[in-house]
């Protein structure tokens, strides 16, 4: 609790050690978690913004993550399709309002967006936040400048970009692009004073001392928003099969992410339903954000069934 009080007050940050200490507490592990809990209670109370996600361009990429039903190294058989129409963002930004998101989040696939696409886009985002007032996330690869600086024109509140796995990993889990690749993203997002969302995939063989390293390096570019997701093997990928996590190792990683980002918007992300199983309610009383609904390829839980779950833990829904 004294860590939890001095970040509060200002007074220092954790350390790259403590964080690891975080992750392989025992003894001391439910006394770490209430500290964790009263560190996000200080700064946002019981506050939860959701999150939906559309898949607005699915499939159809050169790129070769291994973890991903998009990639060319992929054999499952998934729904391919181009940049859907305008109207179809709209209708499903509409029922993302009325089901209580607080941002709307486009994805697209591919290593990154044409002209075209970017100029629809730059059509449809005024519509959306003059007509629902949504935050828009975009998470479309690795965007250039001229493209930014389009985006940002239009109005876009943030761009999604994780750095996905530790530097050291990351060859095992792509080669068409690497880590330092999607880190010269962010920085370009930097530059152009729009919002960064970016965090990482847990599960997929980075050690405790590379994810530490990875959160550490997350936080040196000052990222408007943190969605940890962890692993949904999907079959058919490179990582089909693949399960190192634990609900409590999950649940750790949370609280370590909770005392790395005090006052960030930390958010609980894909996976959740699979992993923390019994212990997702306690992960969900660490964070700042969720998302509702399906993932990009992967369902998630029926959002009724989550709106009441979120409901019965006594979260304060933003929007609601």
């Amino acid at each position: 609790m004294t860590l939890a009080q001095d970040i509060l007050a200002g007074n220092r940050e954790i350390t790259e050690e403590e964080a690891l200490n975080i992750l392989h507490s025992k003894k001391d592990w439910w006394s770490i978690f209430a500290a964790a809990v009263y560190l996000k209670n200080q700064v946002t109370q019981n506050s939860l913004r959701l999150n939906v996600l559309l898949s607005a361009k699915q499939g159809i990429c050169n790129e070769d993550c291994g973890y991903c039903a998009q990639s060319r190294r992929s054999k499952e058989k998934i729904e391919k399709y181009g940049l859907v129409p305008n109207a179809v963002i709209l209708k499903k930004a509409i029922l993302a309002k009325k089901n209580h998101a607080s941002v709307f989040c486009i994805a697209l696939s591919g290593t990154k967006p044409s002209k075209r696409e970017v100029n629809q886009l730059c059509e449809i985002i005024p519509t959306i936040k003059n007509r629902l007032g949504l935050e828009i996330c975009l998470s479309a690869g690795f965007v250039d400048d001229k493209q930014l600086a389009q985006l940002k024109s239009a109005g876009i509140d943030r761009i999604n970009h994780n750095l996905n796995t530790p530097r050291e990993n990351y060859c095992k889990i792509a080669t068409t692009h690497n880590y330092d690749d999607r880190c010269a993203t962010l920085e370009r997002v930097n530059e152009h004073q729009i919002d960064v969302c970016s965090g990482f995939i847990c599960g997929m063989g980075e050690t405790d001392e590379e994810l530490v390293e990875l959160a550490f390096d997350l936080k040196s570019r000052n990222p408007f928003s943190i969605p940890v997701n962890f692993l949904l093997a999907i079959e058919g990928t490179p990582l089909e099969g693949k399960n190192e996590l634990t609900p409590l190792k999950c649940l750790k990683i949370m609280v370590m992410m909770r005392f790395i980002f005090p006052n960030k918007e930390l958010r609980l992300s894909a996976g959740r339903e699979k992993h923390f199983d019994f212990l997702q309610p306690m992960a969900l009383l660490l964070v700042n954000s969720t998302f509702l609904g399906d993932y990009l390829t992967e369902e998630g839980e029926n959002k009724n069934v989550d709106l009441d779950f979120f409901k019965n833990l006594a979260l304060n829904i933003e929007n609601y």
